[in-house]
């Protein structure tokens, strides 16, 4: 692949407060790092976050989930960001 768009709606369980998990058909993208986690950095490198909920950390590039994914090796796309294929 040269680019995965991921859907990172949600950072982790926190957001979602109440409400039942099941009725939540988004996976957190902790698991999403968590399943990819050992795949090489080379592949991370190629996965973007998008369509983040409000609440999402990662909207804040100074918080520690954004710093902690970016870490990691995953990247999370910009508003109006172009990408050519």
């Amino acid at each position: 692949m040269d680019l995965a768009l991921l859907d990172g709606t949600f950072y982790d369980s926190k957001e979602i407060n109440n409400r039942n998990i099941s009725e939540v058909p988004h996976p957190f993208v902790t698991e999403t790092m968590d399943l990819l986690g050992n795949e090489p950095k080379n592949e991370k490198s190629k996965i973007k976050f998008i369509h983040l909920n409000h609440t999402n950390p990662l909207l804040d590039s100074l918080s520690y989930e954004s710093n902690t994914l970016l870490k990691n090796g995953f990247g999370i796309a910009k508003f109006k960001e172009i990408i050519s294929l």
